[in-house]
């Protein structure tokens, strides 16, 4: 089980210069980076309408911390691709890769919040969830075939590559039939410059938090990241992943290709970590509550409809902490972290304190024992591969 930290700035405050939360991104990571975590997670987020600290592009960010850092994988948790050019978004992915000597995790999302979509690409508006899936779905093949094909072309309902009755001129005097047809002159296939240095490209991984994202995942090999869900309803998820998987034809171990994000805060006992950190988390989770409390149920759990409006109103600390907070001592984060990994067999972990208004030496101190005095636990017993 491999471990990991998701860094999202869209989830403080921007209460001073941008430079200042550049330089707590970096200070995370390079903490990961020397603690032994295994893969420092980006977001990706764009404008500034709730005055957060939005990172627009995790790929410039990813480079930035590759550099900084030896060992950590850089991962993005996730790219909003239908946001994105595809071609150009394989472009930048494959010189990620090559510029961090193969480090690159590429977590892809579909994204949620329309105004993005709007004035981004108005044809993955995710308020027409089937238009948005179309491009998504496209995106993700053009950034596949890119990746591990020595050309490739694709011709789809969104896009079609490379732009049809295009022919070699004098600025282009190739004359090359992997490239052209000899008889037209029309270039008809593609190619990456540089290609990623990880074949067929880094291991692909989606956010998801519906069964139809699940499926798409293990018929497209995607490996499939949760969040908040507690742990007997992730062993149903993983199963059915697996279950999906197999009737497209591959064949997983239980757990292979499976994540989970999991809010993490850790401190001297329980009581302290809520008292320092409660707060921010509830604050947090209770912003992004339009799911309603149905992401936090065990398999067969119901609530009357009075316990559901209350907890769509208001989620509460003392509901929410033993479904799926790391709130504790060391030893009580470990213990949880053990249970994720012997319940679902799970192949990744990641762990997030980045909540709004959370000052952010809190947040290192709680980092820092993490790597201090988690991990070193976790792997005594099941060593990191």
């Amino acid at each position: 089980m491999k471990i990991g930290y998701a860094c999202n700035p869209g989830s403080t405050d921007l209460v001073g210069p941008y430079e200042e939360i550049v330089a707590q991104v970096r200070e995370m990571a390079l903490l990961c980076d020397a603690t032994g975590f295994d893969t420092f997670w980006l977001t990706e987020h764009h404008f500034g309408y709730y005055k957060r600290a939005n990172l627009p592009n995790p790929l410039m960010m990813a480079a930035d911390i590759a550099a900084r850092t030896r060992t950590l994988r850089v991962g993005l948790a996730s790219a909003t691709i239908p946001l994105w050019h595809p071609v150009r978004l394989a472009e930048d992915v494959a010189l990620l890769d090559q510029l961090s000597g193969g480090r690159v995790e590429l977590g892809v999302g579909r994204g949620n919040h329309g105004v993005e979509a709007l004035n981004l690409n108005p044809m993955a508006d995710p308020r027409d969830p089937e238009a948005n899936y179309a491009v998504f779905a496209e995106t993700l093949e053009i950034l596949k075939r890119a990746l591990s094909q020595e050309t490739f072309s694709f011709r789809g309902a969104k896009y079609t590559f490379p732009s049809p009755g295009f022919t070699w001129d004098r600025a282009h005097p190739v004359d090359d039939p992997d490239y052209i047809d000899r008889d037209t002159g029309e270039v008809t296939r593609l190619s990456l410059m540089p290609r990623s240095i990880q074949q067929p490209h880094p291991p692909l991984w989606q956010m998801v938090d519906s069964t139809r994202s699940i499926e798409f995942g293990a018929r497209n090999g995607l490996g499939v990241i949760m969040w908040r869900p507690p742990v007997a309803k992730l062993e149903e998820h993983f199963r059915h992943y697996r279950e999906t998987a197999a009737e497209a034809g591959r064949t997983l171990r239980p757990g292979e290709g499976c994540g989970v994000m999991r809010d993490t805060f850790v401190a001297g006992s329980m009581r302290e970590a809520r008292s320092l950190a409660g707060e921010y988390v509830m604050r947090s989770l209770n912003w992004s509550n339009w799911r309603g409390p149905r992401i936090y149920l065990a398999p067969g759990e119901t609530l009357s409809r009075e316990e559901g409006e209350a907890l769509a109103r208001e989620l509460s600390y003392e509901w929410v902490h033993p479904r799926c907070l790391l709130f504790g001592e060391p030893g009580f984060v470990v213990e949880r972290l053990e249970e994720l990994r012997e319940e679902t067999r799970l192949e990744t972990v990641l762990l997030t304190s980045d909540w709004r208004g959370m000052d952010h030496e809190l947040r290192m101190r709680s980092l820092r024992r993490i790597g201090e005095e988690v991990l070193p636990r976790l792997r005594s017993v099941h060593p990191s591969p």
